[in-house]
């Protein structure tokens, strides 16, 4: 917006336009035939100032890779078993070779990566397509009747979180600030639809590494795994704050 009282000449000082009005006033008195001295000469200056002022905004906007790099395994998981978006879980890591469901307390893991930007305080959202890992044919709003006896579901555990870009010591092993509260760690969903938040409102990472981790608990498991496709479909959400 600029304002200007006064339509005067404008001149520009360090990029701002300043208006400047002067008037001057000469008078000259005429000598008498006495030898009194003449009068001084009169000069009146005056100035004006006017402020412009100049206005921008920058968006508030948050992004998220569309593709993931696979980076570390916990348990019998590999790089082999990730492509894309998607992990492929092998049957042999959710029963044994006579359908029982696998019961181990042994960690069965993924954590995979890509470059985000946000540059405000922001919302991190995991919402869970089917509320765990599920066998799809008991997925759906009206499933049928689960035969007695057959585990059908495993626990899912996730974490989305911002990475350390800078760690002292080594570099390939970066200090993931979801340690100290910069993200979700360790939900596990208990519905379908269900999802966890995280409200970050300190000074925003703005351009890092974000990190989501994908565990499935087999624990807990009795019964023969009811045979199928089992499935499950997390969306993670980075939503500026203002």
């Amino acid at each position: 917006m600029t304002r200007l009282s006064r339509h005067h000449s404008i001149e520009t000082h360090g990029g701002l336009s300043v208006m400047k009005s002067i008037l001057s006033l000469f008078g000259v008195a005429a000598l008498a035939a006495s030898s009194a001295p003449a009068l001084a000469q009169t000069v009146a200056q005056t100035t004006d100032d006017a402020a412009v002022d100049v206005i921008g905004n920058a968006e508030a906007i948050c992004s998220l890779p569309t593709s993931w790099t696979f980076i570390s395994a916990a348990g019998p998981a590999n790089a082999g078993q990730f492509s894309g978006n998607t992990w492929t879980i092998p049957s042999t890591a959710l029963a044994s070779p006579d359908g029982t469901a696998v019961d181990t307390t042994t960690a069965y893991a993924i954590r995979v990566r890509g470059a985000a930007m946000c540059n405000t305080s922001h919302e991190i959202m995991i919402t869970s397509q089917n509320g765990g890992l599920v066998n799809t044919t008991y997925a759906g709003a009206s499933p049928p009747p689960l035969p007695a006896g057959f585990t059908w579901k495993r626990n899912m555990v996730y974490s989305a979180q911002w990475q350390d870009d800078v760690t002292p010591g080594t570099s390939n092993n970066p200090t993931p600030i979801g340690a100290n509260g910069w993200g979700i760690v360790n939900w596990m969903p208990q519905s379908a639809g269900a999802s966890d938040t995280y409200i970050h409102t300190v000074q925003p990472p703005g351009n890092r590494n974000f990190d989501v981790k994908m565990s499935v608990r087999r624990d807990g498991a009795s019964g023969p795994l009811l045979a199928g496709l089992y499935q499950d479909v997390i969306t993670v959400t980075l939503q500026p704050l203002s």
